[in-house]
Parts: structure tokens; sequence; C-alpha cells
């Protein structure tokens, strides 16, 4: 069992845990500089508050391991500021209550900087203690713009897109390149990242096409055994849409789109982000004319050389390719706040954050990123526009969405 927080490394491979001693700096070494020298030598520190267990595990174990990935190459390649970076994970075990408590002792710990889960829902708690603490909190891949300076505060930052963009960019796709001129929508309220999902896609379709060629709006939760009634309402429309579009996460998500393809319906599905990769598909064998925006592909199609690198290099660290596309988040989050602490040739929040603020199509391996000092999340980074075929993701082509979301429409005010 680890006795000391920070020589206790947590790697998640296969869902098995395995602990691992970082290495420490030499005390008889140490004991001999001068005490500003011996400063400059300390490890940086990252904690992770992040889910080792629970449903959202599924989405935070895969950036975390690319993270790890990063920090590693940054130490072998010299460190960070001449300073090796350190790592410690807590597992929050899915529990906003818990996330709270986990985000506090590693801040107290001495983070230089806090990394925390995927969704705004369960990240945040740990978010606020890091901004109690004055440290940068950086999400995986939370997509609530609420992860930032307006939900969290001006040292929150995700790595993620807004889920607006993914709406807007699905329905934009959907609209001009897959000429849909009709479509369903079908919300699952569970969380509010599906909620946003929705309200992008509603905003940008209906530039696009008119609001009143959304046919329905109906609504489920994650955990509801059937969608029964809601497909009874689809069906009964007057007029079928062209599509449906789906706002959800697996595995409800998963079984909405089973249940509508059971029920015959063959219309094509759209889909946000949440419904990437292939581990649920053989929950719906043989589906077809299923289209998302995702960040990448796993399958080897991926038509961006800088991604292909990345599985590469994870496949020689891990021995295997990601399990998520939501992996290159966390290894470009560390790109992100790596450069800025070169850039600011310092760890201090201020310091670093002010550079992150500058941002502006910054290239790094997640894609061009922006930020400013009231928006800390992407709203037009690129997306790789996916779909199935033969029980399998494939890689479409590279869009970026043209319609922007203004404030309103990111924090969904009088919506």
């Amino acid at each position: 069992m680890c006795k000391k927080l920070w020589r206790c490394i947590v790697h998640r491979q296969r869902g098995t845990t395995m602990k691992s001693v970082a290495v420490a700096a030499s005390a008889a070494i140490a004991f001999l500089l001068p005490v500003a020298s011996v400063q400059a030598e300390e490890p940086i520190k990252i904690g992770f508050a992040i889910a080792e267990s629970g449903w959202l595990s599924n989405y935070d174990s895969a950036p975390f391991k690319a993270a790890v990935m990063k920090i590693e190459e940054i130490n072998k390649a010299g460190g960070l500021l001449g300073r090796q970076i350190e790592y410690s994970v807590m597992d929050t075990k899915t529990e906003q209550a818990r996330a709270a408590t986990v985000g506090a002792q590693l801040v107290d710990s001495g983070v230089d900087m806090l990394v925390v889960s995927c969704d705004y829902d369960f990240g945040a708690p740990s978010a606020l203690a890091a901004k109690q603490a004055g440290k940068v909190a950086f999400s995986l891949c939370a997509a609530d713009p609420k992860m930032g300076v307006q939900g969290v505060g001006p040292l929150a930052f995700t790595a993620n897109s807004a889920a607006q963009s993914e709406g807007i960019a699905i329905a934009e796709y959907g609209n001009k390149k897959m000429n849909l001129k009709s479509v369903y929508v079908l919300e699952d309220l569970t969380i509010e990242y599906n909620k946003s999902a929705c309200a992008g896609f509603r905003a940008a379709w209906t530039a696009s096409a008119g609001e009143e060629t959304i046919l329905g709006n109906d609504t489920f939760k994650n955990d509801d055994p059937s969608i029964a009634s809601q497909i009874t309402r689809l069906k009964g429309l007057a007029t079928q849409p062209d599509a449906v579009f789906v706002c959800s996460f697996t595995p409800g998500g998963a079984s909405a789109v089973r249940q509508l393809r059971a029920a015959g319906v063959d219309l094509p599905i759209l889909a946000n982000t949440a419904m990437v990769d292939n581990y649920w598909l053989n929950a719906v064998p043989g589906l077809k004319d299923f289209y998302l925006p995702a960040f990448m592909s796993l399958y080897g199609d991926d038509p961006r050389p800088e991604m292909n690198t990345f599985l590469e290099n994870h496949k020689a660290r891990y021995g295997e390719p990601p399990v998520s596309s939501y992996s290159v988040l966390g290894y470009s989050l560390i790109e992100q706040w790596a450069y800025a602490v070169g850039e600011a040739k310092t760890t201090d929040s201020e310091a670093v954050v002010g550079v992150m603020n500058t941002f502006k199509d910054q290239p790094f391996t997640a894609g061009p990123t922006s930020f400013t000092d009231q928006l800390h999340i992407q709203i037009d980074r690129p997306w790789l526009i996916m779909k199935v075929e033969n029980d399998s993701f494939r890689a479409v082509e590279v869009y970026r969405n043209s319609f922007k979301p203004d404030m309103k429409l990111l924090f969904r005010v009088g919506q």
C-alpha cells in the first residue's frame, strides 16, 4: 500500500490498477545545493481527481492514460522548466460529494495543477477546491461551458469543445453535406451535457434549414428501460423526418438506438460525440446510417498525420491503441498547460492562465485551440465526422462548423 501520496502513481490498463513509484530527487545531492537551487529542482506536481470506478470511468480512464503518456514524454525530454513532473491520482468513484473531498485532498497535498473528470456535474466539485486554493483546474473532457470562468472561475478550463459545438457540427453536416431536410430530436435529460448538445443542434439546424423542419422534440432519461412511447410518437408523425438526432451517452444512448432500429426506424441517426467508438456497437449488430462528430479515429483511417502519430506512440507505450478517442484530449491537456508554463516560465496560476487566454488557434495534437478571459472551452475546433459501417466507426471527413455559438447559447440563457 502507498504510504506517501506523491510516490503513488496509478495507471489503469484494461480495468486493472497498477502502482509504481515516482522517482524522487537524490537527498544527498539536494543537501549540498543552495536553497534556491533546491527549490528549482523540486518536482512539479499534477493531481488527478478522476473517476476510476463508476460509469464516468469509461470516459476518464482513456484520457488519463494519454495524459500520463505526455507527462512521461516531457520528463524524458528533460522536464518542464528543468523540473520533473510528478502526479498522483485519487478515485472520485463517480460521486459528486467524493469529488469535492478528493479535490480538496489533492490541493492540500501541494499540486501545481488539478485535473478533474470529464463531466461538469462530477468534475466541478473538484475544480471548486482548486479555485479556493488559487490553482488551475483542467477537465479531461467536460463539454459543458460552465467548466470555465462562469461555472467555476477564471482558473478553470476544459480540454474539450462545447457540447453545443458537437450539436452544431452534426446539424450543419447533416443539412449541408448529407442534404437532410428535416429532423426529429430525441433528447436525454439526464445531465447538462446532453441538453447543451441538443441546444446547439436546434440552433444550427434552425439557422440552416428553418425551425419548421424540426418535426418533433421528445425526451427520455438514460436509465429508462424503454422508449417505446417516444418511438410511437415518432412513427405517428404525419410526415416522417429525414433523420433522427439522439443527444445522449452510453449505456442509455445505445439502448435508445437499439430500440429505434428494432422498431423499424431505419432513418439516418445523427448523434453527439459521447456515442463515439466501437465498444458499444455489439449492442446494435449491423447498425448503419449512424453519424457523429468525433475527436479522432482509432481505426487507422484518420486523415491527420498527428493523430496517427499519437496512436503509434500510445501503442508503443501501452502495447495497445487507446480504448477511446477521448484519449487525445488528455494528452493535449498536458500539452496546453505545459506550453503555457514554458511561456510564462513559472507554474504560478495567474501567469499561466494569462498565457492560455491568448491562445488563438494554437496548434496542439487535439487541434487548433483558442481561449479568452471569458471562454475556456472550444467552440469551433474541427471535428472528424464518422459513420458506422461494417460494425465499426469509420472516418468520413474533417469538418469545421461555420455557425459559432454566442454566450447565450453556450449557457442556454432563455432556453
